[in-house]
């Protein structure tokens, strides 16, 4: 209970910079490559599907990559801190640490789904 806590905790504290930075450089990305790689599209439909599922995936990706350490730090202190008085510092050093280790791939999705969500409400960057 207190592990699912910590890990909630780490990711309310992070995610909104996370997701926001991201979206934002994924449409500004998105924008270029689909002024570039579109130019003489006539369909504009096809434009548009291929410019959402671009953004999505950039955001995503990116929110991903960008997340790992600084949600890897807030589950650690979150997580000592509520461990503080439970046992001995280095018991609480490896057991935090193997925690983290364990729950952190699945912190960096729910950050990674959220960009991805995200970006379809934001994505209004049709050239």
């Amino acid at each position: 209970n207190f592990i699912l806590m910590a890990v909630n905790d780490a990711i309310k504290e992070i995610i909104q910079p996370v997701v926001e930075r991201s979206c934002t450089i994924a449409c500004i990305t998105t924008r270029e490559i689909v002024i570039k790689d579109f130019a003489s599209e006539p369909d504009e439909n096809k434009m548009r599907r291929a410019t959402h599922f671009m953004v999505q995936s950039l955001a995503g990706n990116l929110a991903l990559v960008t997340c790992k350490e600084p949600l890897r730090q807030s589950m650690t202190s979150h997580l000592k801190k509520l461990l503080a008085s439970q046992a001995p510092e280095d018991i609480i050093d490896h057991t935090v640490a193997t925690i983290v280790n364990d729950y952190l791939d699945g912190a960096c999705a729910m950050v990674e789904r959220e960009a991805s969500l995200r970006s379809r409400t934001t994505s209004s960057i049709a050239p």
